[in-house]
């Protein structure tokens, strides 16, 4: 009887992090330059409201500030510092292989002044579901961001999302609703109504000073029963009892302008999930609901995912996927690029505390001590101006790819991929007839009427009685196809080389129009015809342009090669090459 005695030995093999450049995968080792890489577990217990806001605090090197505090608005996202002045500094995002952001498009002063400069299209990684994400990796230097040539100036953030994997349907489903507080203005120390009261007479009893007699309320209420010299002279209770009793009436006035103009919100994100697959196909399909309130009031942004893939195994060497990611979302406001002063955090720092929003008639107060960049008083009143005005952005978003994957041997692969970008945007901007967007408007058609009489010339307007609206309609198609070859395998036991080839076109075309309609009536929804005046220098005026249309269209074609060597896994010798033609060169 023979007894065979076996002894099993533990062996520990450490798996290596998988880097993904976009136009292929490598090792953390091998990678060549600064590379960070984010896995599933660095993204969970986060409760993310886009993928650019989740990479806040993540990686260092990578800056991730607030834009605006407007709902929904991007993340300016900044690798290694800024690279440039006047350019584009932002990041090129890739998902899934496709470069999904490019340099702005060219766009007018008018869409500049239209509050959505950074959002007249999609931000390219804004509308992807954030628990779509696999893993993120970001290429920080020149080096690893070589591939992509120019347009990896400053830096590259590559996006993998989630696929089907084989087996039973997972079904994942998740919620979160979280309350954001107001700002508490009372951090900031501002004065009350009697601390303003008191500071306006200190500033008048000062004879040393050149006093404005119509700035303040105090100043106001001086001047009008001519108690100024009085009260320099022998103080506040040696002026006339109905001064005295005007300005005491202004320490017991005002209202809470944090209350009037922010309020606490309440904000909501569910997403679905569903996976599987077997021999023949994986899917993934995924549907995300994400509702943001203001905390200023009249603000919000409501955004919808959903986001399908499958991948075919047509033969054991072939593979066939197909992906579709879909994004709707609007988000509203009133009208706040007029003036500074028309922003809500400017105007709750600077008001009069004093001032009420309407009198005992019901009618709205203006502050007089407002005035334009031109010096006038123009009456504006805030919470006028949201209840008149109005601010929508709607965009939609459909990302179509396709890929092939084929594995000639097990050191050869080819790999095709074709993919498209649909986006659109459509932004509407009211302004009611009772709103100081459209006095402020009314200013802009002012000239001078000169009779042909000889009678005295006199002061006119052209704009028409009503309201002001305008309306942007933009569109954006971009194509790209990539080809691409990659050799990968060992020779003997140290040596192993690295090489990839291939081409990409790309093309985007933008068509953009914007159309201005005055003397708008919001109950019959018309508009008045805009008549001009001759012998005037507003014909050219971009400011009564109605109707304005612009398009463009690029090309883009490139050859790309990087190519490794490494020896015993230890030392790797790298180098990339890359030629980009495009027809934005020349005449």
């Amino acid at each position: 009887r023979k007894e065979v005695r076996v002894v099993m030995e533990e062996k520990v093999d450490e798996l290596e992090e998988v880097v993904i450049t976009g136009y292929g995968t490598t090792t953390k080792r091998r990678a060549a330059g600064s590379v960070a890489v984010l896995g599933r577990e660095d993204l969970e217990n986060r409760i993310p409201t886009s993928v650019d806001n989740l990479l806040q605090g993540l990686v260092a090197g990578v800056a991730v500030t607030a834009s605006s505090g407007r709902p929904g608005s991007s993340a300016k996202i900044r690798i290694r510092g800024t690279n440039t002045i006047t350019g584009n500094a932002e990041p090129l995002w890739v998902i899934d292989g496709v470069p999904v952001q490019d340099e702005l498009p060219e766009i007018s002063l008018d869409q500049v002044k239209s509050e959505n400069f950074n959002e007249i299209f999609v931000n390219g990684i804004a509308g992807i579901n954030p628990n779509d994400i696999e893993n993120i990796t970001f290429l920080k230097d020149a080096a690893a961001a070589s591939i992509y040539g120019a347009l990896a100036a400053n830096g590259v953030i590559v996006v993998t999302t989630k696929k089907g994997k084989a087996g039973k349907m997972r079904v994942n489903a998740s919620g979160s609703v979280f309350y954001t507080l107001k700002p508490d203005l009372d951090k900031l120390n501002l004065m009350n109504a009697s601390e303003k009261v008191d500071f306006e007479l200190g500033l008048a009893t000062q004879k040393d000073l050149t006093y404005r007699s119509d700035y303040g309320s105090v100043a106001r209420i001086l001047n009008k029963y001519g108690q100024l010299e009085t009260l320099q002279n022998n103080g506040f209770d040696a002026i006339s009892m109905e001064a005295q009793n005007e300005i005491n009436k202004l320490r017991k006035s005002g209202v809470d302008w944090g209350d009037e103009v922010y309020r606490n919100a309440l904000n909501q994100q569910y997403n679905l999930s569903i996976s599987g697959g077997g021999e023949l196909a994986n899917y993934y399909f995924s549907a995300g609901y994400y509702n943001e309130e203001g905390t200023t009031r009249g603000t919000g942004f409501e955004r919808y995912n959903m986001t399908m893939k499958t991948d075919f195994n047509l033969l054991e060497n072939l593979n066939v996927g197909v992906s579709l990611f879909l994004t709707d979302s609007k988000r509203k406001s009133y009208v706040t690029d007029t003036e500074a002063f028309t922003n809500p955090s400017n105007y709750t720092r600077m008001v009069n505390p004093y001032l009420e929003v309407k009198d005992e008639n019901g009618d709205y107060i203006y502050d007089p001590d407002i005035l334009d960049n031109d010096g006038r008083n123009l009456e504006f009143n805030f919470i006028e101006e949201m209840k008149n005005t109005s601010y929508s952005l709607k965009n939609r978003s459909i990302k179509p790819m396709i890929t092939l994957d084929y594995k000639v041997t097990s050191w050869l692969r080819l790999f095709s991929q074709f993919s498209m970008q649909l986006e659109n945007s459509k932004t509407e901007k009211i302004a009611n007839k009772n709103s100081y967007f459209v006095r402020k408007y009314k200013e802009k058609s002012k000239y001078t009427y000169r009779p042909s009489d000889g009678s005295p010339s006199e002061t006119r307007y052209f704009l028409p009685d009503g309201g002001v609206i305008q309306y942007w309609d933009n569109d954006m198609t971009q194509y790209q196809w990539k080809l691409q070859g990659e050799f990968a395998k060992y020779f003997g036991e140290f040596h192993s080389v690295n090489v990839m080839a291939g081409l990409e076109m790309r093309g985007n075309k933008t068509t953009n129009v914007h159309t201005k309609g005055f003397g708008y009536d919001p109950n019959s929804l018309t508009t008045e015809t805009l008549v001009i005046p001759d012998n005037t220098n507003f014909q050219n005026d971009a400011n009564f342009e109605q109707y304005s249309k612009s398009f463009t269209e690029d090309r883009f074609l490139s050859y790309y090669m990087t190519a490794s060597y490494t020896y015993d896994n230890r030392y790797t010798m790298f180098g990339s090459l890359r030629y980009d033609g495009s027809n934005m060169f020349g005449v």
